[in-house]
């Protein structure tokens, strides 16, 4: 198992969904919501379990 994953938790502040994302994934860049394409917000992010 990779430890060295972090995930983050967004939200979508235009039609409120949520989801878990990998950080390597989501690092500095702006991710549209899958659903409406509004830029959606990192609410928090923590390390992977070991």
């Amino acid at each position: 198992m990779d430890t060295t994953i972090t995930t983050s938790w967004w939200d979508c502040p235009g039609c409120g969904i949520e989801m878990e994302l990998p950080d390597t994934a989501t690092s500095g860049c702006l991710v549209p919501c899958p659903d409406c394409g509004a830029a959606m917000t990192e609410q928090w992010r923590w390390d992977t379990a070991a």
